[in-house]
Parts: structure tokens; C-alpha cells; sequence
């Protein structure tokens, strides 16, 4: 019995990862402001990761089965919003290569959060 591919899921696992990614970018801003923290480009690759892989593990949880699409595709679904979101408020030409480096990390901690989130045990 298999139950078939949802896109409702998908768009709500790419809102939540998208939410999450505000938040912790709103709590990095603050500790950059608050602290001596140095901005790199790791803390962004962490927020990035952290906010696909729980939106990913809820996602493939709630569908129960086929973890690792949903994941992934939570993964490409948010990269394809912030290349959207990107091309509008910038002018400029995006990098290809962190481009790339973010696909990714999207694609490794969205597959990664799918696979948990269906072998997690239900209660």
C-alpha cells in the first residue's frame, strides 16, 4: 500500500525551512551585534543546513514513507526560493560557486533529515 507523493507537504516543509531560517538569521544578527561572533560563511552554510534538515525530518515524518524525496525535494524547493528571492532584491550576478556549495548542503542535510524523519518511531 503506498501512499502517493504529496506537494502539500513539500510546500509546507519549504515554508518551514524558510521560517526557520529567518528565525535563526534574526538570532545570529543579534549575538553578531551583541558579541566579538565573526561573520563567515560557515554560520550561514549552519543556518542553511539546520533549517532544511528539521523542515525535511517533519516533513518525511508526517508523510511516513519515501523520506529521502521528500527531504530532497524540501532542499531543492527552498534553494529554488532563495535563488528566486536573491535575483529579486539583488542586482548582481549570483556566485555560482557558493551557489553550488549551497545546493549542496540543502541537498545533503534535506536527504539526510528525510531518511531520520521516516525511521523515526511514531508514538
Amino acid at each position: 500500500m503506498s501512499k502517493s507523493f504529496q506537494f502539500s507537504l513539500i510546500l509546507k516543509g519549504v515554508v518551514l525551512a524558510s521560517i526557520l531560517a529567518m528565525l535563526m538569521s534574526l538570532v545570529f544578527g543579534v549575538l553578531l551585534s551583541l558579541t566579538s561572533l565573526p561573520e563567515s560563511e560557515l554560520s550561514i552554510n549552519i543556518i542553511f543546513g539546520t533549517s532544511i534538515f528539521i523542515a525535511a525530518f517533519i516533513t518525511a515524518y508526517q508523510a511516513g514513507t519515501k523520506g529521502l524525496y521528500y527531504g530532497l525535494a524540501v532542499g531543492v524547493g527552498f534553494i529554488l526560493v532563495v535563488l528566486i528571492l536573491s535575483s529579486i532584491f539583488w542586482a548582481d550576478t549570483p556566485s555560482w560557486l557558493r551557489l553550488g556549495e549551497k545546493t549542496i548542503v540543502a541537498l545533503v542535510s534535506g536527504g539526510i533529515g528525510g531518511i531520520i524523519g521516516v525511521l523515526f518511531p511514531r508514538s
